[in-house]
């Protein structure tokens, strides 16, 4: 179908390796030699690139003796460290799809993550191991378990063990890797639990030349990055391993601390910072960042969320930057759809569309294709556009339509010269510190209390978080139950960031559309009355 309305990114300057990603790494890592790759914030561990390729060789020739083959899947649960890249590289290697899983998730939130990727292998943290052994005893599908750390049975395998098994020799096996999945990431959705993002190699690989696109540049071999944020999240995920294939070197903080955030920004001249809002912000209030030396910062890359504008100036002015560079896009889009390009200004806009990549902006009710300043639901078409979710055509289908536009259910628009700007969310996620809650999984969880007639839940604006989880909360006739009861409710069911931050708020009735849909406009019309 010809839209009347269809923007097109440019052509790439260079082209997208014919190879699998696992072929690619093993030219890259070999290639980088004893340049430094990674250095851990608090303990200064360093390591090489030599070295991590020689590990990983290793990892992957015990993957193939345990019986994985090109496929299977590697399932990676654990917070940030020197070691979680290895497995990674391995499982590429061999052909294998990686699965990365939330260390913080509670055992309810991993079975159904480990349910859409079946691992066959996980290798875990000491923090996530007690849950991890749990699920293994559930799922059939879970074969192995190797640790970070320090075993809790003889049937466990320890990681610093598996590294003597000597694969130099090993080769990375060919696959099709225009159509093979590389990773499965958990997505939140409106409807309820998260979805798995089947991303294949060739989104990946695609990744990495916009990536190095001198129009965007945001990674250079001469970076240093600092690895702030979580590994198991796909902005992170995908940015190590784009380094690994540039050859940057990180530094790796294992979890957030504003001191040695700041130092490891000084101590070690830190050149690139990826980062969500929530710490951006800090970056602009905190009276520690006065105690520190930050000149060293070229570019900070913001995502995840939107960032407020007065923000972006205030960090500029106390770093001596330009410009922060926002982009927008989802993981079911191997990340970035629109980037700000290098040197340029674009006061509110999340930039230009990435190379090769479409653009049409729809009317919501009509579907018609709109032009310029013209706000519709923001619609892509590429070849970072995900395979689609793992195990759910349905899902699948109501996301990606038949001529293979992705509709993200965000809304916005475009101007005259092609820079993007996002207005607001047709779909309802909150978005807090840069992780997506969906209200309908908070919801289906709150009406399982005794207590509870009906629930809608909502974000409540907030500054250094960007959005807070609030439960509009009907309660049953005579129930004695307190807000604290049921914020703590959730909070045995879910992970951190999805507890009820925003609070409990009793109401008479949840606002519902005839079909029974719950009108989200008029409780937060309602918290914006009351602020």
């Amino acid at each position: 179908m010809e839209y009347k309305f269809v923007l097109t990114g440019p052509k790439l300057t260079h082209s997208v390796p014919n190879i699998s990603l696992g072929q690619h790494l093993y030219q890259c890592l070999s290639s980088h030699g004893e340049k430094v790759a990674q250095v851990d914030a608090v303990t200064g561990e360093t390591r090489k690139y030599s070295e991590i390729f020689s590990k990983s060789l290793n990892i992957a020739g015990f993957l193939c003796s345990r019986g994985l083959k090109s496929g299977d899947v590697v399932g990676i649960c654990s917070e940030n460290n020197l070691d979680f890249i290895l497995p990674v590289v391995a499982a590429y290697l061999i052909g294998a799809t990686c699965a990365p899983l939330n260390p913080k998730y509670t055992i309810y939130e991993l079975q159904h993550a480990a349910s859409i990727s079946k691992p066959r292998i996980i290798f875990c943290s000491e923090h996530a191991l007690e849950n991890i052994d749990k699920l293994s005893r559930e799922a059939g599908f879970i074969k192995d378990i190797v640790v970070f750390g320090r075993p809790m049975s003889h049937k466990q395998f320890a990681f610093r063990n598996i590294l003597w098994n000597k694969s130099s020799n090993f080769l990375p096996l060919e696959v099709d890797h225009k159509n093979l999945v590389a990773v499965i990431l958990c997505s939140s959705g409106t409807t309820g639990l998260p979805k798995g993002v089947m991303l294949t190699h060739a989104n990946i690989l695609h990744a990495v030349e916009y990536v190095c696109d001198y129009r965007y540049s945001d990674m250079r071999p001469s970076d240093t990055v600092l690895a702030v944020l979580p590994m198991f999240h796909a902005y992170m995920f995908l940015c190590q391993l784009i380094g690994c294939i540039i050859g940057v070197k990180f530094v790796i903080m294992g979890r957030f601390e504003e001191d040695v955030f700041l130092r490891s920004i000084q101590n070690h001249k830190i050149t690139l910072l990826y980062l969500v809002p929530p710490i951006i912000v800090l970056l602009a209030k905190s009276s520690a960042v006065d105690k520190y030396d930050l000149s060293s910062v070229r570019d900070i890359i913001s995502g995840a969320a939107p960032l407020k504008h007065d923000i972006e100036v205030l960090v500029c002015e106390r770093l001596g930057l330009g410009q922060i560079r926002q982009g927008y896009g989802l993981t079911e889009a191997t990340l970035a759809l629109t980037m700000i390009p290098s040197n340029t200004k674009k006061r509110g806009s999340s930039g230009v569309l990435i190379p090769d990549t479409e653009c049409k902006v729809v009317d919501v009710q009509s579907g018609q294709s709109l032009g310029p300043h013209k706000e519709g639901e923001l619609c892509f078409r590429g070849p970072g556009i995900m395979k689609g979710y793992s195990g759910n055509l349905q899902a699948t289908s109501a996301m990606i339509d038949s001529d293979g536009f992705l509709h993200t259910g965000d809304v916005g628009y475009y101007d005259e010269e092609g820079f993007f700007f996002i207005v607001d969310r047709v779909k309802e996620l909150i978005k807090y510190k840069g992780f997506q809650v969906p209200p309908a999984e908070l919801e289906a969880i709150l009406l399982t209390h005794p207590a509870v007639k009906d629930v809608g839940v909502t974000a409540l604006p907030d500054e250094k978080a960007g959005e807070l989880p609030l439960a509009f909360i009907v309660k049953q006739p005579e129930a004695k139950v307190t807000k604290e009861d049921l914020i703590n409710y959730v909070a045995g069911h879910v992970s951190p960031q999805k507890r009820l931050h925003g609070g409990v708020i009793f109401t008479d009735l949840i606002p519902r559309t005839p079909s029974g849909k719950i009108l989200r406009r008029e409780l937060k019309k309602y918290l914006k009355s009351k602020m």
